[in-house]
């Protein structure tokens, strides 16, 4: 079996992390291999974290229609925003990384 067959799921929370969603991003939109889709979960946050993240989706229009971003009503904390990207993936693996 050919592993580039095989999606990935990369799931990010998003709260507070201002500072660190650049480089997080970039990190996943830099990688090489092709079939990922990225789950980024915004848990309320208060600061400009998911503006920043739409800033650097717009640097890499190739990975777009591969991003989605999923709004929570009020901020539930780590594990409900993991749980929530959990339950959007559809990769054969899933990758929890930590913006």
């Amino acid at each position: 079996m050919n592993s580039e067959q095989n999606k990935v799921s990369i799931c990010v929370p998003v709260y507070g992390v201002e500072k660190y969603i650049e480089r997080c991003a970039i990190s996943i939109f830099e990688q090489t291999y092709t079939n990922l889709e990225c789950i980024f979960v915004n848990d309320c946050t208060k600061d400009n974290s998911i503006k920043i993240l739409y800033n650097i989706i717009e640097r890499y229009p190739q990975r777009r229609e591969k991003i989605r971003i999923i709004q929570h009503d009020c901020n539930r904390g780590l594990a409900a925003a993991r749980n929530t990207a959990l339950e959007a993936a559809s990769g054969d693996y899933i990758l929890h990384v930590d913006s």
